[in-house]
């Protein structure tokens, strides 16, 4: 299931085996469904795994259901965003503490 494959992807990531990356970016590219888009393509964003953003991409652009969470708000930010193009809004992150010499 794609929560299996997304552990593997994680843990995969962390200790940076590019191999095994690709091949379960490839695998879960084929797992996306109405109720995985959301996960699968947040673990794409945030990993910058652009063949499976560029797939979940595609499969959202399709997706009736997809296309209803978008225009409600119900997924997740960095998800939308991939959708209304931009970037992530750095206004919530703090700034950088200047260092004194």
């Amino acid at each position: 299931d794609h929560e299996t494959a997304l552990g593997a992807l994680d843990l995969a990531h962390r200790w940076q085996v590019d191999v095994v990356v690709a091949i379960l970016s490839d695998l879960l590219a084929g797992m996306v469904t109405d109720e995985s888009f959301s996960v699968i393509t947040e673990h794409a964003i945030l990993k910058g795994l652009e063949r499976l953003k560029a797939a979940a991409q595609r499969f959202g652009a399709e997706s009736k259901k997809v296309q209803a969470d978008l225009k409600a708000g119900r997924l997740p930010a960095a998800v939308a965003l991939l959708f209304h193009g931009g970037s992530p809004s750095k206004s919530n992150e703090p700034k950088p503490k200047r260092r004194r010499v």
